[in-house]
C-alpha cells in the first residue's frame, strides 16, 4: 500500500495554478490549489484514498503455479513499482508465459516495455526460475 505519490513533482504555474507532473510516465495535472492537483493526479494514476490502487490483485482467481506468480508480481515486484506509483498484474500465465498487466504510474509510460522486461521479468525469473517463467507479454487493460 502506498499513501505517497512517488516520482510526482508539484509546481506553481505562472497563472497561479498547480500543477502534478509524473514524471516516468508524462501524466499531468492542473488544479487551482495543491491539493486539487496532487488528488487529480491521483485519480489519474487509479489510486484509492486509503493508498491502494483501483484495480483489485488477481492472485484469488489463479491456482497452483499461477497462484504464485501472481502473489509475487502483486507483493514484491509491485512494491519496486511502487516507487514509480506503479503496479503489476498477472492476466494470465500460459507455457511458461506470464501475461502481465501494468498498472498506475506504469500504465502507458513509455518506458513500460523496458520496465517489463528488465525489470519484471528478471524478478520473476529470479525467483522461479527461467524454465518456469520463460517470457512475460505486456496484458492490456480492455477499455
Amino acid at each position: 500500500m502506498m499513501k505517497d505519490l512517488f516520482s510526482v513533482v508539484i509546481s506553481k504555474n505562472a497563472d497561479g495554478k498547480w500543477l502534478a507532473h509524473h514524471v516516468p510516465s508524462g501524466k499531468k495535472t492542473e488544479g487551482s490549489t495543491m491539493q486539487e492537483a496532487q488528488e487529480l493526479m491521483k485519480k489519474e494514476l487509479g489510486l484509492k484514498d486509503d493508498g491502494t490502487f483501483e484495480a483489485p490483485p488477481t492472485s484469488s482467481r489463479f491456482t497452483g503455479l499461477a497462484a504464485a506468480v501472481a502473489q509475487f508480481l502483486e507483493g514484491p515486484v509491485s512494491e519496486s513499482l511502487a516507487f514509480h506509483s506503479g503496479y503489476a498484474r498477472l492476466e494470465a500465465f500460459e507455457t511458461g508465459v506470464a501475461h502481465v498487466r501494468l498498472g498506475g504510474g506504469c500504465k502507458g509510460c513509455p518506458s513500460s516495455q523496458m520496465t517489463l522486461f528488465n525489470g519484471v521479468r528478471d524478478q520473476l525469473q529470479g525467483r522461479f526460475g527461467e524454465d518456469i517463467v520463460k517470457d512475460v507479454i505486456l496484458a492490456m487493460e480492455e477499455n
